[in-house]
């Protein structure tokens, strides 16, 4: 049995090398947000060999998928080789690189309710593009959250770069994410100039007491006050 932590290491060569766009909701609809749904989970439950050992029944507690979505997500994954198959229960997770490049914190253990479920799992229609959206999208955050400041820093252009998410449906992902509780948007200063800001991200139940007011942001904000002071 699995001792449920607070994070677990996930696997994101994949993302880093643009893994991402191959998953549209035109390619494979629900059947993909699926996928990426049993694959959050898998990485929730690999044991300290590397194997994950989930019934479907157990999925279907902790996430309300049907079993046939969750065979569809597991043949996607399959098949595109982010899991191996052992037996119809037991999957392997693509190995783990030494190097931090290699891997993300994925939170794990707070996602979940006294119930054992993930709310946010149950909630999704398995209708809507802008919850494949809100998957891809955290999946990318997870690889390219800075282990040093504690947030993932990108423009919406990035976004698009890393993800194929399209610029005009980002906000709806975030605002999943947001509303869900699985992210804080924060504002910070942009290099563009003194006044400009921008958004930063930091998933949530990941070093909770280390964010823009811990980590020397705030700073910031009262010199970009002092200087508007000064100027009006």
């Amino acid at each position: 049995m699995v001792i449920m932590r607070q994070w677990v290491p996930f696997p994101t060569l994949w993302i880093e090398d643009g893994g991402l766009k191959d998953f549209t909701w035109k390619s494979g609809g629900s059947d993909v947000l699926a996928a990426f749904i049993c694959m959050v989970l898998l990485a929730h439950h690999r044991g300290d060999g590397g194997a994950a050992r989930l019934t479907y029944d157990s999925i279907d507690t902790v996430a309300g998928l049907s079993r046939a979505k969750i065979a569809a997500g597991l043949e996607i994954l399959t098949k595109s080789g982010l899991a191996e198959r052992v037996d119809r229960s037991t999957f392997l997770l693509p190995t783990l690189e030494p190097t931090r490049r290699g891997w993300g914190k994925l939170p794990a253990k707070k996602l979940y309710n006294s119930h054992g479920g993930i709310p946010m799992f149950k909630d999704f229609t398995l209708r809507k593009r802008s919850e494949l959206d809100a998957m891809k999208l955290y999946l990318l955050f997870v690889a390219r959250r800075d282990n040093e400041t504690n947030r993932v820093d990108l423009s919406y252009d990035k976004i698009t770069e890393y993800s194929g998410i399209a610029r005009q449906h980002i906000t709806s992902a975030l605002t999943i994410l947001s509303v869900n509780g699985w992210i804080v948007v924060d504002r910070q200063q942009s290099d563009l100039n003194e006044f400009a800001t921008a958004n930063s991200y930091r998933l949530r139940y990941l070093e909770p007491y280390r964010h823009a007011g811990t980590t020397g942001r705030a700073e910031i904000d009262d010199r970009t006050q002092a200087l508007r002071e000064m100027i009006s």
